[in-house]
This record gives structure tokens, C-alpha cells and sequence, in this order.
């Protein structure tokens, strides 16, 4: 009887715990830092994309995107 209190109650604070982590509100940045939540730093214009490229004897890659980001039913 005594085990199986203990279990219930580990049981009852683990799930009590997972829902109180589920419900947090994800930390966000205060403002952009370029990388826009990924791996790489992106330039603010295509020319300093190629003046910094050309700094470092690296290629170019220009990738244009357009759309309505905030409604995912229009991308």
C-alpha cells in the first residue's frame, strides 16, 4: 500500500510538472538578430551580402521569398 502511494504520488508531480512546461510561454527575442532563429546570419542587403563576399573570397546566394508569412494558407 505504502509503494503504491509513493508511485501514485511521483506519478501525480511528474505530470503536474509536464503540464506546467507545456502551458510556459516560449522565451522569444526582444528583437531580431539576423538569423532569424536559424543557423545562419543573414545580410541586410544583397550588396552587403557581396561586399562581405567578396571580403571573403566566398560566393553569393540571393534567395528572394514573397508572400503573406502571418497566414500560412497563403505561402
Amino acid at each position: 500500500m505504502r509503494n503504491w502511494r509513493h508511485t501514485g504520488m511521483l506519478g501525480l508531480a511528474l505530470l503536474l510538472g509536464t503540464a506546467a512546461a507545456a502551458l510556459a510561454k516560449p522565451e522569444r527575442p526582444a528583437a531580431c538578430t539576423g538569423d532569424f532563429g536559424t543557423s545562419i546570419e543573414f545580410a541586410d542587403s544583397p550588396r552587403a551580402a557581396a561586399e562581405q563576399a567578396r571580403k571573403e573570397q566566398k560566393l553569393v546566394l540571393i534567395l528572394h521569398i514573397s508572400g503573406h508569412f502571418e497566414d500560412p494558407g497563403l505561402t
